[in-house]
């Protein structure tokens, strides 16, 4: 058993399709240039007061909010994420006002002291990333990208994250980020 984590890799993307109550994951893409992934659980706990205690608690376990840091917004992240139009002859990528960004499905790899652990996250909402730059001086100082994410639980499983584990079979692991793993509950 893992005793320590560390390290941020292997983020691949997942387009979602949605028909009539169905989820459909499109071929994950690599988006590379992980820097940081930090997510926090959101929801209510609603607590019912009987006979002078805290008779029964229901903790609310819906979805994650955070925020990851990238490199930079990859052209196709852009395109089938974001929701920019590409010109076609001068390929040149263009944002809209009134689009809304798509929602995907994340694998990615976290390392610890036995094996990497791989995780997905199956209903992440993602906005628009910031837009900073600054002047060059004596030293190089990289800019990055913050997307603020949300993850909630799939419209039609509810599955809202999952992780490989020690005994997960070296073809499911192997195969993580080539589709999106939905287990059989």
């Amino acid at each position: 058993m893992p005793k320590v984590q560390f390290g941020l890799k292997n983020v691949h993307i997942a387009k979602i399709t949605e028909n009539n109550g169905a989820v459909t994951y499109g071929t994950p893409f690599a988006l590379p240039g992980a820097v940081s992934l930090s997510l926090s659980p959101s929801g209510d706990e609603n607590v019912f007061y009987a006979d002078d205690v805290r008779y029964y608690v229901i903790a609310g376990n819906g979805s994650y909010d955070g925020n990851m840091v990238i490199a930079m917004v990859t052209d196709d992240f852009a395109k089938d994420i974001l929701g920019y139009q590409e010109d076609a002859t001068a390929h040149v990528l263009a944002e809209s006002g009134d689009i809304q960004p798509s929602k995907f499905a994340m694998t990615f790899e976290i390392q610890n002291d036995e094996d990497a652990r791989r995780y997905v996250l199956y209903n992440v909402s993602v906005s628009r990333a910031d837009l900073s730059a600054n002047t060059k001086e004596e030293s190089v100082e990289v800019q990055t990208a913050t997307l603020d994410i949300s993850c909630s639980g799939a419209i039609d499983t509810g599955l809202v994250r999952a992780y490989t584990t020690e005994e997960t079979p070296a073809a499911t692991y192997e195969g993580w980020n080539t589709s999106i793993f939905v287990p059989t509950l």
